[in-house]
């Protein structure tokens, strides 16, 4: 075995513990905050946390709803499926064979956002460049017959959650149209359910990830207090 091929294979093996070793203290320091947050306490600052978000990395919703207050937000994605995934693949690869594999065809997951607006509650697609594409909004006339179930934390939609705490649910959505009902997966924080390297679910700021929890949990219970339907059990407070 040459001497370089010895170094990278080292080089390897320290990465990967030194990726491992994080992702140790990461879940140790979640673990602990849980234990010490006093999370009725900490709903109360939701305001001031959502207000850091909308000032900052998120400013871009405060300006698609031009001046409508908003009342609590959200992340969602499609209910996207391991079947949908290999429908897919093979739409892709079909529609290379059609080019000559001169065009390369992907289908991709965007974010979506949900923002609570009153009475109202808002739908934000975007492209894959990040920008918003798509504005619907839903009355109350279709939220009082959409639903709301609790996902088994389980596979990747497992793996997602955990990167947020052991007390962090998964939740299915479904908003009524006049055809087929909008899916989309959401969580009890800020969270997407696909790899997002904009908006990266893993992050050792324990704080920040305190802060996406009470949001995501503040969202679930404003929609839930306006629309029984829509209620969620078990938040953090």
């Amino acid at each position: 075995m040459s001497a370089t091929l010895i170094i990278v294979l080292v080089a390897m093996v320290a990465i990967y513990g030194g990726i491992f070793y994080f992702m140790q203290v990461k879940k140790k320091k979640q673990a602990e905050m849980f234990i010490n947050t006093n999370f009725s306490a900490e709903m109360n600052k939701a305001a001031i946390y959502k207000n850091n978000f909308l000032n900052g990395q998120l400013s871009f919703i405060s300006e698609q709803m031009e001046g409508k207050m908003i009342d609590a937000f959200n992340y969602a994605s499609l209910n996207y499926t391991t079947r949908d995934s290999i429908k897919d693949s093979l739409k892709d690869s079909l529609k290379g064979m059609e080019t000559l594999g001169t065009v390369r065809f992907r289908s991709v997951q965007t974010p979506k956002y949900l923002v609570l607006s009153g009475d109202d509650l808002h739908l934000f697609d975007t492209d894959t460049d990040g920008e918003i594409s798509s504005h619907f909004v839903f009355q109350p006339a279709r939220l009082l017959v959409s639903s709301i179930t609790e996902l088994p934390l389980e596979g990747t939609i497992k793996a997602y959650a955990r990167q947020k705490g052991d007390q962090v649910k998964a939740l299915r959505i479904s908003l009524v149209t006049d055809e087929s009902p909008i899916e989309l997966i959401l969580f009890s924080a800020l969270l997407f359910s696909y790899p997002n390297t904009g908006l990266s679910a893993f992050s050792l700021n324990v704080q920040k990830n305190l802060e996406e929890i009470i949001i995501g949990n503040d969202f679930l219970k404003k929609l839930g207090d306006r629309y029984p339907n829509l209620r969620v059990s078990g938040l953090v407070a």
